[in-house]
């Protein structure tokens, strides 16, 4: 029983040990992903593995069977040209003695159902069967009974065999007797006669087997795959790709290509051109890494508008319907192939959103797929995990340092795509705080400043903080360059509201004083409280934030020269945090925020909204 628990209680640590939490949100309609394929299609050799021979025959594992685990159907034993298929194939009845019939001959059908035998009962001969022995036979002629009249008829029994006909046509000599037309050595049947051995149409006649209609017979040379040699596909243009999403499956691929065809037979050279149209029925699966993948479950091929030229030769339009069958049955393991080195590339394309990309010079950002992507009937849901990492040093866990009353927030539902909107990125709050905390943990927030730096504040010396602060003034007479050292402890928060992005950054501004020894002493530490106005705009695959002071608010911390309104210093500590902070911070900003890299998707002229909780690029 503790077994038990203790491998229950693991397997709940090894589940909840992968779960992975959503800020960033992808969606994609079929169009990009028809763009992805027909882009790989272009960019790739994938079509050139196919300019090769074409197996004929039969023997070979057909496509499907390496996707779909059912055997195969079986119709014919390979000898037809096309291999596996329903040309050529005859269902043949329980005796060939008859053309078509399922009766033997000498039998009948009774009128409840049942079937007599005539050869099973006791006329072995014609002479019996129509001679003095009626009476020991099972069936009696009409010709021994009374003669009925005009009005009078009588009617036959079941069995019973009209007068003259079992004298006549069934009789010795007669049509269908002992010797007659048809019989066994008639004109039809007999060795000689016209349905019979070396007969017109018989085996070995004119147009039985082995005869001039007997080459497109069985073991004929264009029944046969040795009829049709040496053909190549020489050309395959780029396809016309189309892609329908399946909900809750993937995607049903379609690829619509011209497809050029050399070879030749025994009557002629052949060259064949067909229209092909490649259909796959597409899962979208995940590996045991975490990739999403793309993997085929069923893939054929259609045919048409075949033309085949001979420059020699004879019957055209057999030609045409045995290329048709051929072609049908060798073009899928030519052309499914193609398909799935395609699917390959995308998805190596959806792995690359796993790339390491740096963010500056102080870290690196990483996209993870954090579930299953979903499908539905208008687009395709990819849920992204961002880790952001610093440079050398470990990942950045929004919010680090935060109180824990203050959790990370769910990702919030997207809107709905526009009609004119093929790829939506809806980011996080929660992630664009992560990379402000990246920069506020590697000090790209801290800066020092001194007189001269930026020549739009004014002189930073005691004499321009003591006109301020009478204090200062009368301890430092002598005027002396000050310097402002601002620094972030904390990391900076991150709130999206409707069209409006909040950052809110907490800092220290230290003043200190040069002596002339080049001793800095503080003058005062005061804490700012600042809010920034943020706007996005996206350049060379980045997200870039522009940052603008909105408002300020002081507090005294310490003073070492005794308190003071703190709130005199507030235009000047303003204009410092205007003109010298946020330049630097925009500059650090400046490198971008690397968007994921994901079907070649561009989001330069993206549309950007900013909604509660998320920002959102719809391109």
């Amino acid at each position: 029983m503790w077994t038990a628990w203790c491998a229950a209680a693991l397997s709940v640590v090894a589940v909840c040990g992968t779960h992975q939490e959503t800020n960033t949100v992808l969606r994609v309609t079929k169009e990009v992903l028809s763009n992805a394929i027909s882009g790989t299609l272009q960019q790739s050799d994938a079509l050139h593995s196919a300019l090769r021979e074409v197996p004929l025959g039969a023997g070979g594992v057909p496509y499907n069977d390496f996707h779909v685990r059912d055997p195969p159907r079986k119709y014919t034993n390979g000898k037809q040209l096309g291999g596996n298929y329903k040309y050529g194939h005859i269902e043949t009845n329980d005796n060939t003695a008859q053309l078509g019939g399922k009766y033997r001959y000498g039998e009948i059908l009774e009128s409840d159902g049942s079937i007599r035998d005539l050869r099973n009962g006791d006329y072995r001969s014609a002479e019996d069967a129509y001679g003095g022995r009626r009476d020991r036979g099972r069936y009696r002629s009409a010709e021994g009974a009374a003669p009925a009249g005009r009005l009078h008829r009588r009617d036959l029994q079941p069995g019973q065999i009209p007068p003259g006909v079992a004298t006549g046509a069934l009789g010795p000599g007669g049509l269908l007797g002992t010797g007659g037309m048809l019989a066994a050595d008639g004109i039809l049947s007999g060795q000689g006669g016209l349905l019979g051995g070396g007969g017109l149409l018989g085996d070995g006649g004119l147009l039985g087997g082995g005869g001039v209609l007997g080459v497109l017979g069985e073991g004929g040379i264009l029944s046969t795959v040795q009829g049709i040699t040496g053909l190549r596909i020489v050309e395959l243009t780029l396809p016309r790709v189309s892609v329908r999403l399946l909900p809750g499956v993937g995607v049903y691929l379609s690829l619509y290509t011209r497809v050029a065809v050399n070879g030749k037979s025994l009557i002629g050279f052949l060259d064949i051109a067909v229209e092909v149209n490649i259909t796959a029925k597409v899962r979208l699966t995940m590996d045991r890494t975490g990739y999403p993948r793309l993997v085929i479950e069923r893939c054929d091929t259609l045919l048409g508008g075949i033309k085949v030229k001979l420059l020699r030769g004879l019957l055209p339009n057999l030609v045409d319907n045995l290329v048709n069958r051929v072609l049908s049955n060798v073009l899928p393991d030519l052309l499914c192939p193609v398909v799935d080195v395609v699917l390959g590339l995308v998805n190596d394309q959806l792995g690359l959103v796993d790339s390491l990309i740096p963010l500056g010079i102080l870290g690196s950002v990483q996209y993870t797929f954090s579930s299953l992507p979903l499908v539905t009937g208008e687009f395709l849901e990819l849920d992204l995990n961002t880790l952001v990492g610093e440079a050398g040093g470990g990942l950045i866990d929004y919010p680090l340092g935060r109180p824990a009353m203050a959790p990370k927030q769910n990702m919030p539902e997207l809107p709905p795509m526009g009609d004119n909107t093929n790829s939506q990125l809806a980011i996080s709050a929660n992630f664009l705080g992560s990379v402000l905390t990246l920069l506020q943990k590697q000090g790209a927030l801290d800066i020092d400043i001194t007189d001269g730096m930026f020549e739009e504040l004014p002189p930073l010396t005691t004499s321009t903080l003591g006109a301020l602060i009478p204090k200062v003034f009368q301890q430092y007479p002598e005027s002396r360059p000050l310097t402002i050292r601002i620094q972030v402890p904390n990391p900076p928060s991150v709130t999206l509201q409707k069209d409006k992005a909040l950052v809110k950054v907490f800092a220290t501004s230290e003043v200190m004083v040069s002596q002339p020894n080049d001793v800095k002493t503080t003058i005062c530490l005061i804490d700012v409280d600042t809010e920034l106005l943020a706007m996005f705009s996206v350049e060379d695959d980045k997200l870039m934030i522009d940052a603008k002071l909105d408002k300020t608010s002081l507090n005294l911390r310490t003073s070492n020269v005794g308190n003071f309104d703190v709130g005199l210093m507030e235009v000047l500590v303003g204009k410092i945090f205007d003109l010298a902070f946020m330049p630097a911070m925009n500059a650090v900003l400046g490198s971008g925020v690397p968007l994921p890299k994901i079907l070649n998707i561009d989001f330069s002229n993206a549309d950007i909204d900013i909604l509660e909780d998320l920002l959102v690029l719809s391109a």
